[in-house]
C-alpha cells in the first residue's frame, strides 16, 4: 500500500512538469512574437518618415527657388519707370515741335529768336496803342449791352460788300487791302461791328443842317471836286456828318472812361 501511493505520488509529480513544459513555449512565442512585431514597427516608421522627408525635399527647393525668381523679375519691374520716362520724354518732344510756333518765331543761322522777343519789341513800339483799343473795344461792347444795342450779320455782310465795290472801282481788292494792314476778314468783320454799334449808340445823335453844308462848300470850293451841285452837297454832307460823328464818339469814350472802373496792370 506505501509503494503504490508513493507510485501516485511519483506519478503526479512527473505529469505535472510535462504540462508545465508543453504550455511554457507556446505561450513564449506568441509574447515573442508581439515583442518582435512592436519592435519592428518603429523601423516601419522611420522608413515613412525618410520617404515622407524625400518626397517633401523637392517642395522645398520649390520653396528656394521661388525667391530666386522674384529676384530675377526685379529689375524688369525697375526698368519700367524708366520706359514711362522715355516715352513722356518722347512725346513732349514731338509736341514741342509740333507747336514750336508758340514759342519760336524764327531761326536766324541756327540762332533762335522767340516769340517772347516779338512780343516785348511790338509792346515797346505800339504796346500803349494797343491796350487802348482793346480797353476801348471792350468799353463799346458793355455799353451796347447795356443799351441793348446789336448788329446783325447782314448789317456786317452788306458793309462788306459795299466796300469790295469800292476798292474795285480803284483797282484794289479786298484781300490786298488787308494784308497790307496785317489783318483778316475776322478782324475787319468786327472793325465793322463794333463801328455799326458806336454809329447806333452815337450817331443816331449827330445831324448837318443844309446851312453848314453851304457853308462848308463856300470855304473850300477850290479843293473840292468839280460836279453837280445836287452830288456836290449829298458828297460834304456825308463827309461833315462822319466828321462830326467821329468828334461825338471820341467825347462819348472819354466820357465813359472816366465813368467805368479801369485797373492798368501794365503802364507803356
Amino acid at each position: 500500500m506505501a509503494t503504490k501511493r508513493i507510485v501516485k505520488k511519483t506519478a503526479t509529480k512527473n505529469s505535472a512538469p510535462k504540462t508545465v513544459t508543453n504550455s511554457a513555449p507556446k505561450i513564449t512565442t506568441k509574447a515573442v512574437t508581439k515583442k518582435t512585431i512592436k519592435k519592428t514597427a518603429p523601423k516601419e516608421t522611420t522608413v515613412k518618415s525618410t520617404v515622407s522627408i524625400v518626397k517633401n525635399e523637392p517642395e522645398k527647393q520649390v520653396k528656394q527657388e521661388t525667391p530666386q525668381k522674384t529676384t530675377s523679375q526685379q529689375p524688369m519691374k525697375l526698368r519700367r519707370p524708366y520706359l514711362i520716362l522715355i516715352i513722356v520724354i518722347v512725346l513732349l518732344g514731338a509736341a514741342l515741335y509740333y507747336f514750336r510756333g508758340l514759342f519760336v518765331a524764327a531761326v536766324v543761322n541756327g540762332q533762335p529768336i522767340s516769340r517772347l522777343e516779338v512780343v516785348q519789341q511790338a509792346e515797346k513800339q505800339s504796346g500803349k496803342t494797343t491796350l487802348d483799343t482793346l480797353v476801348r473795344d471792350a468799353l463799346i461792347e458793355q455799353e451796347a449791352k447795356k443799351e441793348n444795342v446789336n448788329v446783325s450779320d447782314k448789317e456786317v455782310t452788306d458793309e462788306i460788300a459795299t466796300l469790295e465795290n469800292n476798292l474795285k472801282k480803284q483797282g484794289q481788292t479786298l484781300n490786298q487791302v488787308l494784308a497790307a494792314q496785317g489783318m483778316n476778314e475776322d478782324d475787319l468783320r468786327n472793325l465793322i461791328r463794333l463801328d455799326k454799334l458806336v454809329q447806333k449808340m452815337v450817331g443816331k445823335k449827330v445831324t448837318v443842317s443844309d446851312n453848314e453844308v453851304n457853308d462848308y462848300i463856300s470855304k473850300n470850293k477850290a479843293s473840292l471836286p468839280s460836279t453837280d451841285e445836287a452830288t456836290l452837297k449829298k458828297q460834304v454832307k456825308s463827309q461833315l456828318t462822319q466828321q462830326k460823328t467821329n468828334e461825338a464818339v471820341q467825347s462819348w469814350l472819354a466820357n465813359l472812361q472816366q465813368k467805368s472802373n479801369i485797373l492798368y496792370f501794365v503802364q507803356y
